[in-house]
C-alpha cells in the first residue's frame, strides 16, 4: 500500500491530513475544509480530489510515521516544516487538539526528523453525574 504513495509529496500530505482528521474517530467538516483550503494555499499542486479520494479509503492508509518517513530524505527542512505546520493547522481547526492527534503529529515530526511546533493538547473533560 505504501508504494502507492512513493514520494509524491502532495499525495502524502493529503494522506497525512486524512489520517489526522480521522485519528480522533470523528471526521470533522471544519477540519476537512481547513485541510483543503490550507493545503491548496501551502502546498502547490495539492489536489482536493486526491484528498477526498484518500478520505474514502481510510482503512487502507499506512501509519502516519510510515507515510511521512519517505519524505525525510527528499525534502529540505523548510518543506518538512511546511508539512508539519499544515498538519498542526488541521489539528487545531476544531479549536482543540486531542491526545491522539498530538501523538500523530509527534510521529510525523519524528519521521520527518524535525521538531514538533508547540501545540496545546486539550484534556478530556470529565462528565460528572448529579
Amino acid at each position: 500500500m505504501l508504494t502507492r504513495y512513493k514520494t509524491d509529496v502532495n499525495k502524502i500530505a493529503a494522506a497525512l491530513a486524512a489520517s489526522l482528521i480521522s485519528s480522533d474517530g470523528d471526521i470533522d467538516e471544519e477540519e476537512k475544509a481547513v485541510a483543503i483550503e490550507v493545503g491548496q494555499r501551502m502546498l502547490p499542486g495539492f489536489s482536493r480530489a486526491t484528498f477526498e479520494k484518500i478520505l474514502e479509503e481510510l482503512d487502507d492508509l499506512p501509519s502516519a510515521y510510515e507515510l511521512a518517513a519517505p519524505l525525510r530524505k527528499v525534502l529540505d527542512d523548510e518543506m518538512k516544516d511546511t508539512i508539519l505546520d499544515y498538519l498542526v493547522a488541521i489539528a487545531g481547526a476544531d479549536h482543540e487538539v486531542v491526545q491522539v492527534e498530538a501523538e500523530e503529529l509527534k510521529a510525523v515530526a519524528q519521521a520527518l526528523g524535525v521538531p514538533l511546533p508547540p501545540i496545546r493538547v486539550s484534556k478530556p473533560s470529565l462528565e460528572l453525574e448529579d
